[in-house]
């Protein structure tokens, strides 16, 4: 299943917005997009979901007006369309959600000085709320000394103690969902058990002897009890000390039997406390591990109420890096929990944009391993992350790179050359690299003695371009259209255009003919080429050196990619914009 668009009406910046994703579950999803798009637009609508309808604060209306009904939809691959407004909320039905985003906010307080009052406004982190309420407090009420004297004579032998085992929130939980305790009601288990165990304690001998005894006298008896069996196993497959042998995983799954049954309804609820004092404890450590502040802040987890908080630092006390790190991993374990569903959506808004490299490494370990964790349950999770960092071009994203699936969700007015896409494809084939790298990719004074027909016409390549000078002449049409005019145009050619133009600008202000000469042959790369021009004592206009996050965009493309859209989103921006305008004028 994956979800194939996302439509989102009347929602803070949009009045009405289809994005068409095809998003795949447990894979990080990035959608990428320039600041002021609407970003937290989306993230705002998902997390406005309650469970029977979508429900937005007065700010986050279009328009700030709230006639303006919001709707949010989900379209899926398989035909399917979920839908939240007013009266319904059909995500609820398939998805849990949960959206982590900044947790600053403002916070003004009244103060009086001299008789004047005055507000003084701070910026605060929202606390985290792990657990909304805490389960009540029920204990096993488990004792190895009153449950060895209730087992017989033999107790003493037999039974270990097993209080370390009522500690394992893992072993409850997987007795829990697996185990049906009415079968232990059942005639065939009680006549079993009331046969089987009088006669072990009245054995003679030392624990071992008694043990064979059971082995091969009665325990074919215990195992063709199949909820006996299995309980006996998952005790087994933990590898408790205390349960050494086959003899005491029957033991104490005994044990564990005549608990559930001493406290009767109770053990549900002593499940579900210890569900919670393992998470607890779990979040500390976590939250622990990963604070940079741990000498200035005892940041951990407290009860509050019936509710276990996280209250943080003000927000002017520790850095953006430091607070986004430690409340995202607040937030995931809370998401953690929260989830329930088969199939889950967590969307990720921006809040990893400036951590830096360490604590961007801990965000994306954090977000693979839930999806393996999802992974390994049977479990969907559809993780969406909001950026304006484009995995292409930065190096913020360490994802295997197969693995990762990238939208630019912005729609830009451009289109590829098909012909201009072909000629990168085929840049590395023997007959023609080092022509097209010095004459085609790169700015050379002397493109009028190049002709490449024979060669173009082999690779089936555009002869009208088998001298550069018409390739050139093409390139230039296109810079001219996008600044000039308002038509689509090639992001591909416009990086050409730019490279070319910035080299040859460079290329005109070197006196000698033996640096030149350097310049074009022994340099490789339009920035290499640039500190070059600056080593032989040439000024280079700082406006050369930014633009390189257009003519450093890689051409080494395999057959099937097109870098246009993510380039073209740069294209589109204003003061670029203007900084090509300006070499070009």
């Amino acid at each position: 299943m994956k979800i194939k668009s996302i439509e989102i009406t009347n929602v803070k910046g949009f009045r009405n917005h289809v994005f068409n994703l095809d998003l795949a579950p447990n894979k990080p999803n990035i959608l990428v997009a320039p600041n002021g798009f609407g970003k937290s637009s989306f993230a705002i609508a998902f997390n406005s979901l309650k469970s029977n309808k979508i429900e937005l604060d007065d700010k986050n209306y279009f328009n700030k007006n709230t006639e303006n009904r919001p709707v949010l939809s989900i379209s899926l691959n398989n035909g399917v369309t979920l839908t939240a407004d007013d009266n319904q909320n059909t995500i609820s039905n398939h998805f849990d959600v949960f959206v982590i985003n900044n947790q600053t906010e403002p916070k003004s307080v009244v103060q009086s000085f001299n008789g004047n009052t005055f507000a003084k406004t701070s910026l605060e982190i929202v606390p985290t709320v792990l657990v909304q309420t805490i389960p009540q407090k029920v204990n096993f009420d488990y004792n190895t000394a009153t449950m060895k004297a209730n087992f017989g004579v033999n107790g003493n032998k037999l039974l270990t103690n097993i209080s370390n085992l009522f500690t394992c929130g893992e072993l409850f939980r997987r007795i829990d969902i697996g185990i049906d305790f009415t079968r232990f009601t059942l005639r065939n288990y009680r006549t079993t058990f009331d046969s089987v165990f009088p006669q072990i304690n009245l054995q003679a001998g030392t624990s071992n002897e008694i043990k064979d005894w059971i082995t091969t006298t009665v325990l074919l008896s215990l195992q063709a009890l199949d909820e006996f069996e299995k309980l006996s196993n998952i005790i087994a497959s933990f590898g408790f000390p205390e349960v050494r042998d086959e003899i005491d995983s029957y033991l104490t799954a005994w044990q564990i039997i005549t608990v559930r049954n001493n406290i009767g309804v109770n053990f549900r609820k002593a499940c579900k406390y210890l569900y919670y004092l393992v998470e607890k404890k779990h979040y500390t450590e976590t939250i622990a591990a990963f604070n940079p502040v741990k000498d200035r802040f005892d940041i951990k987890p407290k009860v509050e109420g019936n509710s276990l908080i996280i209250k943080w630092p003000k927000a002017h006390e520790i850095s953006n890096g430091q607070r986004d790190i430690l409340t995202f991993i607040a937030l995931l374990l809370k998401s953690r929990r929260d989830f329930k569903k088969n199939d889950c959506i967590l969307v990720i808004d921006e809040i990893f944009d400036y951590m830096d490299d360490a604590n961007l490494i801990t965000f994306q370990y954090y977000i693979s391993t839930f999806i393996d964790e999802m992974k390994k349950q049977k479990r969907r999770i559809f993780p969406i992350l909001l950026t304006h960092l484009d995995p292409l071009f930065f190096n913020h994203f360490c994802f295997n790179d197969t693995k990762i699936i990238v939208n630019y969700i912005k729609e830009i007015n451009i289109k590829s050359n098909q012909q201009i896409l072909k000629l990168i494809y085929k840049r590395e084939d023997p007959s023609i690299q080092n022509s097209v790298d010095a004459y085609y990719f790169h700015f050379h004074p002397t493109i009028d003695t190049i002709d490449l027909t024979v060669e173009f016409q082999a690779l089936n390549l555009n002869l009208d371009w088998a001298k550069p000078e018409k390739f050139l002449n093409k390139i230039f049409r296109e810079v001219r259209r996008y600044l000039l005019e308002t038509e689509t145009f090639d992001p591909l050619a416009i990086c050409f255009g730019v490279r070319i133009q910035i080299e040859k600008l460079v290329y005109n202000k070197i006196p000698d003919e033996e640096n030149r000469r350097l310049f074009l042959e022994e340099t490789n790369g339009t920035k290499k080429k640039l500190h070059f021009a600056q080593s032989i004592g040439i000024l280079i206009p700082e406006t050369y050196f930014l633009l390189g996050i257009i003519y450093n965009t890689s051409l080494h493309l395999v057959e099937g990619q097109d870098v246009s859209k993510p380039l073209g989103l740069k294209l589109e921006n204003e003061t670029i914009k203007q900084m090509i305008l300006n070499i070009f004028t």
